[in-house]
């Protein structure tokens, strides 16, 4: 029996056996007894306890005018933070607006020129950042724990007080057009774009592009951005998230900084409707590859199916041709060996899934040379025409055990850990800790998955090509494989 660990002193003394095996194994091969003094230094080691588990279970705060606080705490000297929004490219007037306030993030506001902010967070060894989404910006930033208040100053003037000088906006407009030469160069991304077109229509709000389109950045001006941001960032719209910080002193930061803000009117999104259909981009001559989507109807955040979904994602899996390989890297998942495994001229297959509040998108990418694109295509529709069928009590509970590993391992990381209290807050009102999420994946049963792959697979597909777009079969071709 050994004693629980208390802070006592603690003595690290090689034991006898220790000292009669190595005086032992010095004579069988003939070396000299051992002669030296004994250099073992009795070591002084304390056990301190800690103040507190870590993280303390997340509290959910709302101020009167609807503004949340939610944070966890945690033995750590430093925080994540952020504001959290309920908007994004969904409610732009022009196409872009978000994107182009993500760039102007941390730009001169009120209280702030950018010069000051810059000297600023590198005096307090802060990172700022900001993101735009679909139907949320997040404006967050990692910093020491004694530095939060200085950082929340920064977040509310950026957010409420934005300036939009000319010359600041002319820069961020260059390094924008910039951004969007990078990303015809990642045809990955182009497809994530091209497949929510295809999904919902290029008109729609989520069918729109999140970057700002080129042909918009004459239209972006400050007072097309003052005016989004007089009427979404409001109070009831927002999350003020934190990860590492005691909760009571980020309410007194948020009543501080936020507390006598209006409360604004609720969020309102006009409805989108899933519909499906196509669309093919040609690449630029030289590029070899044809890259390849297909979706279906998925699950919004708040649907039922939302968690079976997620297992069937796990269980398809994919990936690259190329992988270092190694155990837990999803190599038993459905696309690794059924495709990856079995045809060598495929450089890429995996499923992707994208969640919105009210509707998603579920589907599954590939990527290969134009003369095998054909094959390619049919297989990935065999996969995902076959995949809630078949499944066995080792294939479910592998994919089970990969998300709930997923799950509670990233959950670890602090900025991880922020982003989930964030997003779930904003789109729920609420928290639901992991160990509640782990419960309901181990209900998933193989009837589910087959019950959720059905109802996907009953939705029209959406098709979406970037590369030698003769190479993919007709759009009535391809959705005959579903009839």
């Amino acid at each position: 029996h050994r004693p629980a660990c208390t802070p006592t002193m603690l003595r690290c003394t090689p034991s006898a056996p220790t000292r009669l095996l190595a005086g032992a194994a010095r004579r069988i091969w003939g070396a000299a007894p051992q002669t030296a003094p004994d250099l073992t230094v009795p070591m002084e080691l304390t056990c301190m306890e800690p103040l507190f588990e870590s993280p303390t279970p997340t509290k959910v705060t709302t101020l009167k005018n609807g503004l949340k606080v939610a944070s966890a705490d945690m033995t750590v000297p430093s925080t994540s933070i952020g504001l959290y929004i309920d908007t994004g490219s969904r409610y732009d007037a022009v196409s872009g607006t978000a994107h182009m306030l993500q760039h102007m993030a941390f730009k001169s506001s009120a209280n702030y020129s950018h010069l000051r902010v810059v000297r600023a967070s590198e005096l307090l060894g802060a990172q700022l950042s900001a993101i735009a989404g679909r139907e949320s910006m997040v404006y967050q930033a990692d910093v020491l724990k004694e530095s939060v208040p200085a950082v929340v100053d920064m977040l509310a003037d950026t957010v409420l007080h934005p300036k939009f000088l000319p010359w600041e906006l002319e820069e961020e407009k260059a390094a924008v057009k910039a951004e969007l030469d990078a990303a015809a160069k990642t045809p990955q991304e182009l497809l994530t774009e091209l497949s929510n077109a295809a999904a919902f229509g290029s008109r729609t709000p989520l069918g729109q592009p999140l970057p700002c389109p080129p042909r918009n950045l004459p239209h972006i001006t400050a007072d097309v951005l003052s005016s989004f941001v007089a009427s979404q960032y409001v109070p009831s719209r927002m999350v003020l998230a934190a990860a590492g910080y005691d909760h009571d002193a980020l309410v007194s930061l948020a009543e501080t900084h936020f507390g006598s803000l209006p409360a604004g009117a609720p969020q309102s999104a006009s409805a989108v409707a899933y519909v499906g259909g196509e669309i093919r981009e040609s690449s630029p001559d030289g590029d070899e590859m044809t890259h390849f989507a297909l979706s279906f109807k998925g699950a919004g955040w708040k649907d039922a199916d939302l968690i079976p979904l997620c297992v069937l994602n796990t269980m398809m899996g994919g990936g690259a041709s190329f992988s270092a390989g190694g155990p837990g890297k999803g190599m038993y998942t459905r696309l690794y060996t059924n495709i990856l495994n079995r045809y060598p001229f495929v450089t890429a297959a995996s499923v992707f899934n994208s969640f919105y509040n009210d509707v998603g998108v579920f589907g599954v990418y590939g990527a290969t040379s134009a003369s095998c694109m054909g094959q390619l295509v049919s297989v990935l529709c065999k996969e995902m025409a076959g995949m809630g069928s078949g499944v066995s009590s080792e294939e479910l509970a592998r994919a089970k055990n990969q998300l709930k590993a997923s799950l509670v391992m990233n959950l670890e990381s602090r900025p991880i850990l922020l982003e989930d209290i964030g997003r779930q807050v904003l789109s729920y009102g609420a928290y639901t800790p992991a160990t509640e999420l782990v419960a309901k994946i181990e209900k998933v049963s193989a009837a589910d998955l087959a019950r959720v792959a059905k109802k996907v697979m009953a939705s029209p597909p959406s098709v979406a090509v970037y590369g030698d777009t003769t190479s993919v079969p007709r759009y009535d071709v391809i959705a005959k494989q579903f009839a």
